[in-house]
């Protein structure tokens, strides 16, 4: 078995080990996992199952000839790098190329039929980022008012959407669109279910308007104003935000499904509300904890599009467990509870 020694860094950052940590679980020197990692000497052939089952992979996976990709979209790096160690970063990074490896081969022999797609727009072409919102709420035929689901109007689009623990508050969401995949959007699951549908819409923004671009300063106010737009625009919402306070936030949110936080924002930024209004209404709800735990919470928006995968190759394409952990490269006890929740989505297959 010829290891890949790029994939066995990778599988290792993405459980989070050093060299030396790696070594310590495994037996092994760390003089030889070095050497394998930079394609020095192959890693002993009777070793490979035992550091595979310390990376809950299976040994196949580090063979993978897949590659290896960053973030991509530059404002990743220009919100985190500062805030987050390198590690963590690492860990986050790889991660997610595991994410997309994984749902390449999934969608192998599965044509996903979408009937809206996630257009790119040159915010620079059309001055704003609230008219890059309008024109993609109109591409995707919204309705007037609030979006519903959003989770599947992004998966009918072509894209997946994950719910992951990044075992960090410091990161909310990242957007990818790698060379030979969709687009993916891995949010993080502490998210409250309202507080999940603006990061997406956040995300969305730098999808549409950053993804591939070289850093630009502006390029978080320019998500959130997409998100505000996307999820509440001007023209609709403006008649509902007079006069708010804590309370009527809280009667808004079921209807245009958003934090109580980003409702008061949205009054500020459209002039309903002054700064200083704003920043009061702030105070008093993290006095009353309501920055941390919104009262109410909104129904959350499941992703379907990756367990409609799962559940096509177990019971369409009959894979036991087994042949999907060599399709995934996941051990079979993590793959069982991937596959356990069900899906309710449907694609189409190509025959």
């Amino acid at each position: 078995m010829s290891i890949n020694p790029r994939m066995l860094v990778l599988a290792r950052e993405a459980q989070g080990l050093t060299q030396q940590d790696l070594a310590k679980a495994t037996g092994l020197a760390q003089s030889t996992l070095s050497k394998a990692e930079n394609g020095l000497r192959p890693l002993p052939e009777a070793d490979v199952s035992q550091v595979a089952k310390v990376l809950r992979v299976t040994p196949e996976l580090l063979t993978w000839q897949e590659e290896i990709y960053g973030f991509g979209s530059a404002s990743f790096f220009h919100r985190k790098q500062q805030s987050l160690s390198q590690r963590t970063l690492r860990k986050i990074q790889a991660r997610v190329n595991l994410l997309r490896m994984r749902l390449v081969r999934l969608s192998d022999g599965i044509a996903v039929d979408t009937s809206l797609t996630i257009p790119r727009i040159d915010i620079d072409d059309v001055g704003t980022a609230a008219e890059v919102a309008r024109r993609v709420r109109a591409a995707w035929r919204l309705p007037m008012g609030p979006v519903p689901n959003l989770v599947n109007i992004v998966e009918a689009a072509g894209g997946t959407v994950l719910l992951r623990d990044f075992e960090t508050h410091r990161i909310n969401a990242i957007s990818v669109w790698h060379p030979g995949a969709g687009p993916l959007f891995v949010l993080n699951s502490t998210l409250s279910p309202e507080r999940q549908r603006f990061v997406l819409a956040h995300e969305i923004g730098h999808m549409v308007m950053h993804e591939g671009e070289p850093p630009r300063e502006t390029a978080e106010k320019e998500a959130d104003s997409f998100a505000e737009e996307l999820l509440m625009p001007a023209a609709e919402i403006a008649k509902d935000l007079g006069g708010i306070d804590v309370r009527k936030a809280a009667a808004l949110k079921p209807y245009w499904r958003v934090p109580m936080q980003s409702l008061i924002i949205r009054a500020e930024h459209l002039g309903i509300i002054s700064q200083a209004r704003s920043r009061s209404l702030h105070a008093y709800m993290n006095k009353a904890g309501y920055l941390a735990s919104e009262p109410a919470p909104i129904q959350r928006e499941e992703p379907q599009i990756y367990k409609e995968m799962l559940r096509i190759h177990v019971e369409e394409h009959e894979y036991s467990t087994g042949e999907l952990s060599q399709v995934t490269g996941m051990i079979e006890e993590d793959l069982e509870a991937e596959i356990s929740t069900p899906s309710r989505n449907g694609l189409r297959l190509v025959r």
